[in-house]
């Protein structure tokens, strides 16, 4: 506090005393000739930066020419008075590997853990229900065995929990708190799984019984399953609620009380890295993603179920039959014929998901294209309309919401130059200044400013934004040799100095359109005669339209006044002044023959046609000519 920093760096002093340390030491680690038990990776130093001991170094080292520097007391990347910590690079260098990834099909099993649990448990559920249909039993006894659900959750977390334990012992350092965690778990739920398996087996014993010096009925011992069943399926619920609803996964992660991260730090060991907290989705999208897999999953419980494991049913009956009702036959015999066929069965069950799912993926993305009009076939109007909405979907996702208060609102393909250089321009144009523009005018220099504006079609600054990046992509495909030099040329927004707008569109964008705008005004009529709002309503409410008539108008003027010279420049003027007095008053209906303007722009079209045609052929003078 009360430090100053004023000394400024070169160009690249970031990337010589921050960047180029971090480099080396990684990539000194990845050319090492070390196994990879012994070799840190990217994984391990992408950790050790996810984890609260990085927060003990500065991001910096050292620069050895701030020590004698007499400029300054101290260095920017030196350490601030008061303070000693280590530059990050001695962080690296003592970094522990945390991430250590063992050769075996363990590992693949381990990834797919959820599949084979979800598969295993769901495949049970069915069978049980399947004798239960035709061995007939009671919905308490269906229950009951169906129960035995609970116990295979907590067999497969010990399995996980120990795969887990291979994975990272003792390749890998791990802190105090998750050694603790995971025996603590591996513990807790081992307890369990011998006090479950004790409840089930007296709940399909006798009716009555005396266990541990209780005597109960099978359904006390039912019921005590249940209890401590649902004690370790806590994090199961857990789990899936915050699936349902994401935004609770964020809010428990980010908690700050002790009590929460105490248990997430145990059960969830992820919960310790600093990462991946604020990530979630919206519960709009959620709810999209819950039916689709909704869906899903109940299809493929109901088409395996008749097809896969009810039809299995009365085979494993009649062999087991053969077995209790037949001397001399071979439990191992039996065992051993049950399994080859239902293995067959369950793998088959484990495969078809897949299929139901490429299934479910196409309906969902020919959903998603028809709501979309994905392969569409565009017509030209579709392509200008599409057009002209990019620029506010492009700043949608490329600017922060309040990027509109402070660029302004109102800006527009306009130069964002000060007011009083752009009303030179325009004025400069337009020639308000003269006897004549001063007289239809009058004195006020905001007049002519107001109705160009709106003649010229003042648009928001995200067009000026967007043209950039367009352009960039447009030289992009030329670069690339995708598009010849023309369709280069058509494609790209144009600029020109000394014009009122900062940029105009694309040729492609407003080809024909000033043909549309002529055919819009030749259009029959009712009895009454139209005033201006009638007529030119329809130009007025087309973007596209209203920009391509505003450029035509302005780019005209600038022609003619060029090729007229300044022996008829007040004589033009004039005339345009004139014109633009009758726009703002609405009176061009009274003072013009609205179907005489095709043959206007017919003339001015043949007109840079022959000027395009000439500049070719012309030979450049040896000295520049007066034009005075």
């Amino acid at each position: 506090e009360g430090y100053t920093q004023t000394r400024s760096l070169y160009a690249g002093h970031y990337l010589d005393y921050v960047v180029t340390p971090i480099y080396k030491i990684i990539c000194a680690n990845m050319k090492s000739n070390t196994d990879h038990v012994n070799k840190r990776n990217y994984d391990d130093f992408n950790e050790f930066f996810w984890s609260r001991e990085c927060l003990q170094y500065r991001y910096s080292t050292g620069d050895p020419n701030e020590r004698t520097d007499v400029e300054g007391g101290s260095g920017i990347t030196t350490p601030l008075p008061g303070e000693s910590q280590l530059p990050i690079t001695v962080g690296m260098l003592n970094a522990p590997k945390t991430f250590l990834e063992k050769r075996s099909w363990l590992r693949g099993i381990m990834a797919m853990s959820r599949l084979v649990e979800w598969h295993i448990v769901t495949f049970y559920l069915l069978s049980v229900l399947a004798f239960s249909h035709d061995l007939v039993w009671g919905w308490v006894y269906t229950l009951q065995v169906a129960s035995g659900v609970f116990w295979l959750f907590n067999s497969l977390a010990i399995c996980w929990g120990l795969l887990e334990v291979w994975s990272s012992y003792p390749g890998i350092h791990l802190p105090a708190t998750s050694i603790f965690g995971s025996i603590f778990v591996l513990i807790a739920r081992f307890l369990i799984l011998v006090y479950q398996t004790l409840y089930l087996m007296w709940t399909f014993g006798p009716s009555k019984g005396s266990y541990l010096g209780i005597e109960a009925d099978s359904t006390f011992w039912w019921w005590q399953y249940v209890w401590l069943s649902l004690l370790c399926m806590t994090p199961y619920f857990l789990e899936a609620l915050t699936n349902l609803c994401p935004a609770i996964t964020t809010k428990l992660y980010t908690s700050r009380n002790d009590y929460i991260q105490t248990f997430l730090n145990i059960l969830f060991p992820i919960s310790r890295l600093y990462v991946g907290k604020e990530v979630h989705e919206s519960l709009k999208h959620t709810t999209v993603y819950v039916f689709f897999w909704a869906t899903l999953i109940a299809w493929k419980l109901c088409f395996s179920y008749v097809f896969e494991v009810y039809s299995m049913v009365l085979p494993t009956i009649e062999l087991t039959d053969d077995y209790a009702n037949f001397p001399d036959q071979s439990f191992i015999k039996m065992s051993l014929l049950l399994l080859l066929r239902w293995l067959p069965q369950f793998i088959v069950y484990c495969i078809d998901m897949t299929i139901w799912y490429s299934v479910w993926q196409a309906f969902a993305g020919t959903s998603v294209g028809f709501s979309e009009h994905l392969g569409d076939i565009r017509s030209m109007k579709d392509i200008r309309n599409s057009f002209g909405r990019a620029p506010e979907h492009f700043c949608s996702k490329m600017l922060s919401p309040d990027a509109g208060s402070r660029r302004g609102s109102s800006a527009s393909f306009l130069n964002t130059q000060s007011e009083s250089s752009l009303d030179s321009r325009r004025q400069s144009l337009m020639n308000p200044n003269s006897k004549e523009g001063q007289s239809l005018l009058g004195n006020d220099p905001h007049k002519l400013q107001g109705y160009v504006n709106r003649l010229l079609d003042v648009r928001i600054q995200k067009w000026v934004m967007f043209s950039t990046v367009w352009n960039e992509v447009i030289d992009q495909f030329r670069a690339e040799d995708l598009i010849s030099n023309k369709e280069r040329d058509y494609m790209k927004f144009s600029r020109f100095d000394g014009f009122s707008q900062a940029i105009y569109l694309p040729v492609f964008q407003t080809a024909g359109v000033v043909e549309e705008a002529l055919a819009l005004l030749e259009r029959p009529v009712d009895d009454y005669d139209p005033n201006d709002n009638d007529l030119f309503k329809p130009i007025l409410d087309h973007v596209t339209m209203r920009t391509a008539v505003s450029e035509v108008w302005e780019l005209g003027n600038y022609i003619l006044l060029k090729l007229l010279g300044p022996v008829h420049n007040d004589d033009a003027v004039f005339i345009m002044n004139f014109i633009l007095k009758w726009v703002e008053s609405g009176t061009v209906v009274d003072h013009a023959k609205i179907t005489k303007v095709r043959s206007v722009v017919s003339s001015l079209a043949q007109l840079v046609d022959v000027l395009s045609q000439g500049i070719g052929r012309r030979k450049p003078a040896a000295q520049r000519r007066s034009t005075g």
